[in-house]
């Protein structure tokens, strides 16, 4: 599991606390959560860094999307990732999370969001997850757009997945700070 930052100045700390505590969070995840965990990248970045990040990541495994497609989404990401913890998406060589430093301020939010990543990054290791994650990013890219049935369908997977997510959060984060302490 490699830990690093991009874009993010000044932080060093959060930096050392996150390169601490992931591979005891990763550990804890694997042992709990139903599937394998594949192999991990964590970078703690600014939302303009997840949202280059996710699609650099996005059009390496889905090619073909037009310039303008991946702009759009770009910005589409960074405007939600000011909102967001974090996000989990899809590599070539396994799943990449990514960190948003701003909403980290101190160590106990880093666990929560760690382990909820972490979870994430188990269900790719699912049947079914991986296709319906590349059949979403080829719909954000426009390369193959999906009916508003299929969309759907994708939102209740993802609902329910992030249902998963916030339970094992709950239920593993007072064990890792008690790990950790």
């Amino acid at each position: 599991m490699k830990v690093t930052a991009y874009r993010v100045f000044g932080r060093r700390n959060i930096l050392r606390e996150a390169q601490h505590a992931a591979p005891s969070a990763a550990d804890l995840v694997a042992h709990n959560v139903r599937g394998r965990l594949p192999r991990v990248e964590i970078v703690l970045t600014t939302p303009q860094g997840i949202g280059e990040l996710t699609t650099r990541a996005e059009s390496s495994l889905v090619p073909g999307a037009s310039p303008r497609a991946l702009d759009k989404n770009r910005r589409i990401v960074v405007r939600n990732a000011r909102r967001v913890f974090g996000l989990t998406t899809a590599t070539r060589n396994g799943v990449l999370i990514l960190l948003n430093v701003h909403k980290l301020p101190h160590s106990d939010l880093l666990s929560v969001t760690l382990v909820h990543e972490l979870v994430h990054a188990m269900q790719f290791s699912r049947p079914g997850v991986m296709e319906r994650h590349l059949d979403r990013v080829r719909h954000n890219l426009d390369i193959t757009p999906m009916s508003r049935r299929e969309l759907r369908s994708l939102d209740r997977h993802m609902a329910a997945d992030e249902d998963e997510a916030y339970r094992m959060e709950s239920a593993l984060t007072p064990q890792l700070n008690a790990y950790a302490a």
